[in-house]
């Protein structure tokens, strides 16, 4: 009986790796780990670096830094001035995916819409009935 060896192909450098639950090669891994050993370790210094000087200081991109931040990887509740943005604007927030102001817009937008149904089905109702005069 033969077992199936699932390969991946890694999305930092492009080569083939054994498939693991990191979704990277093991020389793509260790350079992550130690990219954020060296965030750890300048975070440490300054707790009030923001996502920009702390992508300089570890020489990576700032969309990285906010990965890390998204998947749990960077906790953001030691650090004031680190943040990830909102999925719809891009402003900077410290929890979840959307700011305060489009969560807002979001639920305004989707209760108009259940009023305009709402009123659709209602114009309907009327103008399929038959009224009788007693």
């Amino acid at each position: 009986m033969a077992i199936g060896l699932q390969v991946d192909q890694c999305p930092g450098c492009g080569g083939l790796y054994r498939a693991n639950s990191r979704h990277l090669c093991p020389n793509c891994s260790a350079e992550e780990d130690g990219q954020l050993q060296t965030i750890e370790r300048q975070l440490r210094r300054n707790r009030f670096l923001n996502n920009e000087q702390v992508a300089e200081l570890a020489s990576v991109r700032p969309e990285r830094i906010r990965s890390w931040i998204r998947n749990g990887k960077l906790k953001l509740y030691d650090y004031p001035n680190l943040s990830d943005e909102c999925d719809l604007c891009s402003q900077p927030i410290r929890s979840g995916k959307l700011c305060g102001s489009c969560v807002i817009r979001i639920q305004e937008q989707v209760r108009h819409e259940y009023e305009q149904d709402r009123l659709m089905k209602e114009r309907r109702k009327v103008a399929h009935s038959y009224f009788s005069h007693r």
